[in-house]
């Protein structure tokens, strides 16, 4: 059975190479035909490949910094003094697919706060803003998930201007002065805390100084600055309210660039005026779109030009070679190879084509970049990118030149021989 099926597998391997053999001679034979075709292919591949190269290479590299900048995911109100925004908001906020993170936030005015390094005098104090922060936050992503989710009333996360202001290190004792005056008397209160991690330079650009803390350490100092004791600080004045107040800001993340626009839409239509960095993305998101449909009309045009003149000219060469194909059969091939002369054909000027077009492209690649010195791979296709355009323009030839191989097949060698 072995022996059996290793025979078979050599004379079909045998049938396979001199059909090879013979559709290169034929090539060979009308090499100015068969050139003529290798170039066209190139001459329709190649700029379709280069402005692909484009879009994924510049257009691409802009997007994907945009998707990796936090900030431009982030998305506050506009703050009007009436905002409010309570735990069953916050949760519906979160519970939608494209919000990644929301958490409530207070005003600036009542979060600014007077940080300094006890262990270092020589260091000034520095004006900071305190951020709530829970688990998922953005802003820590790149911290180790320990660190990220170590904050509590007595621990906290500082950006890097204020690490660099402050002299400070992860471990290290950090001061915080709660400002408040009443009639002229100064109440403010300090309230110390460890930092607990230094969250990377890149992640909070928008201020740069800014000190994450639990949530309800927020709301304490916020109450404690609008009058109110903090019994569980020691904190005195007016007595609390049996319920606290809603946060006026909030802190929100879309779950992606993409969903910026359908998140800002929500929140106008639930009567909340947004600030995002909308403005930056859409345009950008408008282009990327813009250039691919110009990509699939271009292509849909050129690969309708290409299987009309490919399957034209594999046509015409069938009936031009009536005779010699039916002098074919009648010396012992079959239908079957007259049906694979013409798609053999067709798939070498289709790798030619491409090959051809892929020098091209590799070419103007190398002019582009070079033209783009501050950016890396301005043009840029990947190699499965490459092999896609590769796969589809081998399919389109093995269309054309399906037209060809019927008329072959069709061929009666006895009225071929009896016409000519």
């Amino acid at each position: 059975m072995v022996k059996q099926q290793t025979g078979v597998g050599a004379t079909l391997g045998a049938r396979c190479g001199q059909l090879l053999r013979l559709a290169l001679n034929d090539l060979r034979r009308d090499w100015a035909l068969a050139v003529c075709e290798v170039f066209a292919i190139a001459a329709v591949l190649a700029p379709l490949l280069i402005l692909a190269g484009l879009q994924q290479g510049v257009l691409a590299r802009m997007l994907n910094d945009l998707a990796q900048n936090v900030a431009m995911r982030e998305i506050m109100p506009r703050v009007t003094g009436t905002n409010r925004f309570d735990q069953a908001w916050l949760e519906a906020a979160g519970a939608r697919p494209d919000i990644s993170f929301v958490i409530g936030d207070v005003l600036s005015l009542a979060a600014s706060v007077e940080l300094a390094n006890p262990s270092d005098g020589a260091r000034a104090p520095i004006n900071a803003l305190l951020t709530p922060t829970a688990k998922g936050d953005p802003l820590t992503a790149a911290l180790p998930p320990t660190l990220a989710t170590l904050v509590d009333r007595g621990t906290v996360i500082v950006s890097t201007g204020v690490a660099t202001a402050l002299g400070l290190r992860a471990g290290d004792t950090l001061d915080l002065t709660v400002p408040r005056t009443n009639n002229g008397t100064d109440e403010s209160r300090l309230l110390t805390a460890r930092v607990s991690a230094i969250l990377p330079a890149e992640a909070a650009d928008r201020p740069r100084r800014l000190v994450l803390v639990d949530p309800a350490l927020l709301l304490d100092v916020r109450d404690y600055r609008n009058g109110f004791a903090v019994p569980d600080l020691g904190w005195t004045g007016t007595p609390p309210p049996a319920h606290r107040a809603a946060f006026e800001r909030f802190r929100l993340y879309a779950q992606s660039i993409d969903a910026v626009e359908g998140v800002v839409d929500w929140l106008r239509a639930s009567g909340v005026e947004p600030v995002s960095a909308l403005d930056q993305i859409a345009p950008l998101r408008s282009l990327n779109a813009s250039l691919t449909t110009i990509l699939r009309i271009i292509g849909a045009f050129a690969a309708l030009g290409f299987v009309v003149s490919l399957g034209a000219t594999r046509w015409s060469s069938v009936q031009r070679k009536h005779r010699e194909l039916a002098l074919l059969t009648l010396v012992g091939y079959g239908p079957g190879w007259l049906v694979g002369l013409p798609l053999v054909q067709a798939s070498l000027v289709a790798v030619l084509g491409t090959l051809l077009a892929g020098t091209f492209y590799g070419a103007a690649a190398i002019l582009i970049n070079a033209t783009f010195p501050g950016v890396t791979n301005a043009c840029a296709l990947t190699a499965g990118q490459l092999g896609a355009a590769a796969g589809l323009t081998w399919c389109l030839a093995v269309l054309a030149a399906t037209a060809a191989a019927v008329t072959a097949f069709r061929i009666d060698p006895a009225a071929a021989i009896r016409d000519s």
